[in-house]
């Protein structure tokens, strides 16, 4: 019998524990053969993310061990890591702002012959890694003015631009269209011909068996599982990250029934909005929001918004589709106020506020959920309590903007992370120790606290699981029944055609059309996103 092969990368007992005393990791293992893809699953806050920062170097652990091709390592930060050909791609960009795709990407690696640096030859290398993958980027457009799901994609690139030999991709799929998606997954399968070795973080089941190697199942900072992909099912996947004390579901059964044959955790499965119950209201629905022939100015050469007019009813769901770039964040940004349109009208409940600030709109009954929750819907470094608070603290029972009562706030903390089952040790827990699901979970309770009517949603669900999508659906249910409208943008179809009651496609800036339930198709929508014409 041949002797089975020492790990490419091994993690031993790895131990994480943070200064607010969450333990991350417990204990936690890691066996990875080279040239496989091997994916790491589990709930949100099960340590996926903690577990691999430790293996880039970002987190130094309080007891482990880690190898890499047979030797002892010890990574003191990123940049070890990166000398030992590990990178590593996050669900948040890490690109400076200030800086242009290309600049970031090379950045701490210029290539310069005697002092000059060879810029031309750079971005002819990222250009090429870049067509392999499918992707065309604007090189020189500043990192702040890209799209979360372009800055997704320039930071896959850097990571091969560099090198790496060992590529660690969290949620890579996230904020990528599904013929983006299959694209990735092409590149990755050719990475492992050619002898790279990828560890995917991914809550989306079917990319695991279809596309992993090895599975390991992480519950509560634990390795609790290591099995090929071609031995195990979904269910059998579902359950083990869940545990025994706990039932899961098929997308197709009415919630309360358990798995048939196919269960998953994706966000992007039918499972995850079956949940959405439509109620035929009682008399026709008010307009909550209203867009008329808005215009807004893109940037770098993106198209913009060319005369885009649309209105979301109460107690609707009316879903943006549009491959990336194709308006969505323009429209959103004008519409909660973040960004001055050239032409056009926004109604608020019948009320004009398209020159009125964000605040303002707050307060008239919008709510927002930014397409990054770190850079834009949360203060990392405040308490979950205060990020929850943040808009809100202007009114009379937080006090006015005054002092606030510590007690009080502590109790509706609580009771908010009780109903939307965020995990956090306590309020008084700063944003930047939970999990990205968690993260998510603060950004959408804070967006219903104040009963608004109308909420403007981008990739609502990005890195929460089933059951979280599921629960926060069954919540947006009971706010739908109660008025209110949602604007929901995404890239993933699955999601918009079970929970939008229409769809709104949006292609090169103008509004391709919209269609209802009963006329939505992939094939229609697909063609609309990709062409602009229905037929």
């Amino acid at each position: 019998m041949d002797a089975v092969a020492e790990p490419f990368v091994h993690m031993a007992g790895i131990t994480k524990t943070f200064a607010t005393g969450v333990v991350a990791n417990d204990d936690a293992n890691l066996a990875v053969q080279r040239g496989t893809i091997h994916a790491i699953v589990g709930e949100n806050g099960a340590g996926k993310t903690t577990l691999m920062n430790v293996l880039y170097g970002r987190y130094r652990p309080d007891a482990g061990r880690i190898r890499l091709d047979g030797r002892d390592v010890e990574f003191r930060s990123p940049a070890d890591a990166i000398k030992a050909g590990i990178g590593m791609v996050t669900q948040h960009s890490t690109f400076l702002p200030a800086l242009t795709a290309i600049e970031n990407v090379l950045l701490g690696h210029e290539p310069a012959v005697l002092g000059v640096l060879r810029l031309r030859a750079a971005m002819e290398r990222a250009e090429e890694i870049a067509a392999k993958l499918g992707i065309t980027l604007d090189w020189r457009a500043r990192a702040d003015t890209l799209s979360v799901a372009t800055l997704h994609k320039a930071e896959i690139i850097r990571a091969l631009y560099r090198g790496a030999r060992i590529l660690i991709l969290d949620e890579p799929t996230a904020a990528l269209a599904p013929q983006e998606a299959s694209q990735l997954f092409s590149l990755l399968h050719d990475l492992v011909q050619s002898g790279h070795t990828v560890l995917l973080i991914t809550h989306r089941l079917r990319e695991v068996l279809e596309h992993a190697d090895r599975v390991t199942v992480m519950r509560a900072g634990r390795t609790v599982a290591d099995m090929a992909s071609d031995s195990t099912t979904a269910a059998e996947l579902a359950s083990v990250m869940v545990g025994p004390s706990r039932k899961v579901y098929l997308a197709a059964e009415p919630a309360g029934e358990t798995f048939g044959e196919e269960p998953t955790l994706a966000p992007s499965d039918r499972a995850a909005f079956a949940v959405v119950e439509r109620h035929p209201p009682h008399a026709a629905p008010l307009p909550v929001l209203e867009v008329r022939h808005l215009i807004v100015p893109g940037q770098h050469g993106r198209p913009g918004l060319q005369d885009v007019s649309l209105t979301l009813y109460a107690g609707e769901v009316l879903g943006i589709a549009g491959v990336d770039g194709s308006g969505q964040s323009e429209l959103c940004e004008a519409i909660v106020g973040l960004r001055t349109p050239a032409a056009g009208t926004i109604l608020l409940n019948g009320k004009d506020v398209t020159h009125r600030p964000p605040a303002y709109r707050l307060r008239k009954g919008l709510a927002y959920c930014p397409e990054d929750r770190q850079r834009d819907g949360l203060v990392l470094g405040f308490s979950v309590a205060e990020n929850l608070l943040l808009g809100h603290h202007r009114e009379p029972e937080h006090g006015g903007g005054a002092i606030l009562n510590p007690q009080r706030l502590r109790d509706a903390t609580r009771m908010v992370l009780q109903l939307h089952h965020i995990e956090a040790p306590s309020p008084e827990t700063a944003a930047a120790y939970l999990s990205g699901g968690n993260q998510q979970k603060v950004v959408i309770a804070r967006c219903l606290l104040g009963k608004p009517s109308a909420l403007v949603a981008m990739h609502l669900t990005r890195g929460l699981d089933l059951a979280s999508v599921r629960r926060l659906y069954s919540i947006l249910e009971a706010a739908r029944s109660q008025g209110l409208g949602v604007l929901l943008v995404s890239l993933d179809l699955d999601e918009l055609t079970e929970a939008a009651d229409r769809i709104a496609v949006l292609f090169s800036g103008r509004l391709a059309g919209i269609v209802t339930r009963q006329e939505m198709d992939r094939d229609t929508l697909g063609r609309m996103m990709t062409t602009g014409a229905a037929h």
